[in-house]
């Protein structure tokens, strides 16, 4: 079983006609998970590899059944395309836009909220439930089916963590990635909660890094009991320079609030089982199982 996707899931690719939509659609292809449309306002009646082009979305949930949606649009025409796909109920709804400001997240975060659908990102990588569906750049050779669900604010760590689990004799449930910027709209928080709601989930990963509250909020949550079920967390930057960006928006710390050493101190006083090495998760995973 997965969470937030499952093999009903049928994706619409918004902006599928470019550059990143063409690559995105061939690592979807790969592992035999196709987008059902894409979405190219303007260039309606073309097809990508295969897969129908509308010039709406709500075309492509009329004419192709899609209830989810994979957003590639650059950040200009970001709101228009994200505030359509929220008006037509697609659900998630996958941002995978980068350097969006930060006043456009807050309205689009607002939006899908008051609308009940469940976006993540912006700059998300995507999610995967191997071998069910997939919305996003990721390369499905690397995710193996299993029973652990692996939370994460960076994209390439996710698939390396996946892709060490999985060497260990561990796959995955859903691989989510929540995007690093300092505002997006599924949190760890959230979704480690649709993680303890799967039941064939039976432990969750947890990669975190500098700055924000996540890591944080996740540990408020677990007194309240955010999640039944084990958790292991590796969270990077324990060198990272003080005031410097770390490969996020929203990884910096100012030395005092949102350090890796900090965050890891806080999880362990709520339980959460923390490793120095990403590559030890399995061995943690091992002795809590």
């Amino acid at each position: 079983m997965s969470f937030l996707i499952d093999r009903s899931t049928r994706v619409v690719v918004q902006g599928i006609t470019g550059q990143l939509g063409r690559v995105t659609v061939r690592l979807m292809s790969s592992g035999n998970l196709n987008p059902v449309a894409g979405v190219t306002p303007g260039r309606g009646g073309e097809t990508v590899k295969g897969i129908p082009v509308y010039d709406t979305v709500a075309e492509a949930r009329i004419e192709a059944g899609a209830t989810a949606s994979l957003i590639l649009v650059p950040s200009g025409g970001l709101r228009d395309a994200a505030l359509e796909a929220i008006d037509e109920g697609m659900n998630p709804i996958v941002l995978m836009v980068d350097g969006v400001p930060l006043n456009l997240s807050l309205e689009l975060v607002t939006a899908a909220r008051d609308a009940g659908v469940t976006l993540i990102g912006p700059n998300s990588p995507g999610l995967i439930s191997p071998g069910e569906c997939l919305l996003g750049a990721l390369d499905p050779r690397r995710f193996v089916r299993g029973d652990i669900a692996v939370i994460s604010r960076s994209g390439g760590m996710m698939s390396t963590i996946a892709h060490t689990l999985s060497a260990s004799g561990y796959g995955a449930s859903t691989c989510v990635g929540i995007g690093g910027d300092s505002v997006i709209g599924l949190d760890m928080v959230s979704a480690l909660r649709f993680a303890d709601e799967d039941p064939d989930t039976l432990a969750v990963v947890l990669y975190g890094e500098i700055g924000t509250l996540q890591e944080e909020r996740v540990a408020a949550g677990m007194a309240t009991r955010a999640s039944t079920k084990p958790v292991v967390a590796y969270i990077a930057g324990v060198s990272a320079p003080v005031g410097i960006r770390y490969s996020h928006a929203g990884a910096q710390t100012d030395g005092i609030f949102g350090s890796a050493t900090g965050k890891s101190a806080t999880l362990r006083s709520a339980g959460v089982t923390v490793v120095d090495r990403y590559v030890d998760l399995a061995d943690a995973l091992a002795t809590l199982l």
